[in-house]
């Protein structure tokens, strides 16, 4: 029998939200140590305690142990891709989903994975159990490899995304820390000469991920070994969350504080969101207008609207723009296509899920108007059709 469907009015869910921080970084970035800090923060807000319990789980042959002086409420999981036998066990999908039972069974207010990678390129991780299936299919044949990669892709992508799925569902907080490799520059633009993970070109890091798992995170940040600790680049973070996340501020505890009081349904955050978009309302009247509101706020407005200056002013000299040649309709500035279209694209084209880009890209299409909108569900509705 079909189990009986209610829809709950908001008024009476009173259950905080759950975040999923993404952490990513070389070497010497800081990673761990950061997760650290903001793991402290969402512990101690979410529970009203200090000292509240901080779960880790250690595949890096126990480093986060050099930081147990610093953290005592540190409770410590030491995953090894062997069994307490000697015995060869990896890393693969099923092991996450069972971590994160355990952490859930534990009651642990957050869960720090350090680091995640290994669930991609670890033994018996993503790519390994991809390779077993392809020698498996090809019969050692190499002539047929890639002919059977996608039908290979096919056996283990779905292990993986129930993975993604479980992340998503968690009933507590996790930091999620992965490596970064450094992404070939093009000597003559100074960007990247390879399209990433994060289809950004002006990220020369690539996380050793799945793209579908940045997708998936409340915010997704990576760090800098040049900057340790400073969320950089910020791959994916809504308004809500941007004046928490600052190039040049390391991580720490606060953030944590800041994130909580969000789940919490508490805090400034979507002040903050009101603020931004009313900070684009009045760019999108010019310079001019920009300047006047700028005038009549107050230092706090100012240090949010800060946070998406470049945004604002991009807004402010196209509104400019198009005044000046508004007499000759020949003369207006050409009307591009919104940079999220192609974006969508390549998202969908490098196979991130239509579910994973929708949730990725939401507020992007939520600040669209009604014609993009409908370029973007048809988008979506022609990759949905080819995927069946």
């Amino acid at each position: 029998m079909t189990a009986q469907i209610r829809f709950i009015p908001v008024s009476e869910l009173h259950d905080p939200l759950t975040i999923t921080l993404g952490l990513c970084g070389a070497s010497g970035s800081g990673k761990t140590y950061s997760a650290l800090l903001v793991a402290r923060g969402i512990a101690e807000g979410i529970t009203g305690k200090k000292g509240a319990p901080i779960g880790i789980v250690d595949t890096e042959n126990r480093r986060a142990l050099h930081y147990r002086d610093a953290f005592p409420e540190m409770v410590h999981f030491d995953m090894k891709a062997v069994d307490e036998s000697g015995n060869m066990i990896g890393f693969g999908p099923e092991r996450w989903i069972e971590v994160i039972d355990a952490a859930e069974a534990a009651d642990l207010p957050v869960l720090v994975i350090d680091s995640f990678s290994h669930a991609w390129e670890g033994v018996g991780g993503v790519l390994d159990l991809h390779a077993q299936t392809l020698d498996r299919l090809t019969g050692g044949d190499e002539s047929r490899r890639d002919r059977m990669s996608q039908l290979a892709w096919a056996q283990v992508k779905p292990r993986y995304r129930r993975l993604i799925d479980r992340i998503v569902r968690a009933r507590t907080n996790i930091v999620i820390c992965t490596r970064a490799k450094p992404v070939m520059q093009d000597p003559k633009t100074g960007r990247n000469a390879r399209k990433t993970k994060t289809r950004r070109s002006d990220v020369p890091w690539d996380p050793a991920a799945d793209g579908d798992l940045i997708f998936e995170m409340t915010a997704m940040m990576i760090l800098d070994p040049a900057h340790p600790g400073c969320p950089v680049w910020q791959i994916k973070c809504a308004d809500q969350f941007k004046p928490l996340f600052k190039a040049d501020m390391p991580l720490g505890v606060e953030v944590g504080r800041k994130m909580a009081e969000w789940a919490k349904g508490q805090g400034d955050t979507e002040r903050h969101k009101k603020m931004l978009d009313e900070a684009r309302a009045a760019a999108r009247g010019g310079r001019e207008a920009f300047a006047a509101w700028w005038k009549s706020i107050g230092t706090d407005h100012r240090a949010v609207a800060r946070t998406i200056i470049d945004e604002l002013r991009e807004i402010a000299e196209a509104a400019d723009a198009a005044r000046e040649d508004d007499d000759d309709p020949f003369g207006l500035p050409p009307v591009e296509k919104p940079a999220v279209i192609d974006e969508l694209r390549e998202a969908l084209d490098s196979g991130v899920s239509v579910e994973a880009a929708r949730k990725h890209f939401a507020d992007q299409i939520a600040a669209a108007d009604a014609s993009v909108r409908a370029e973007v569900d048809a988008l979506f509705s022609s990759y949905a059709e080819s995927a069946q």
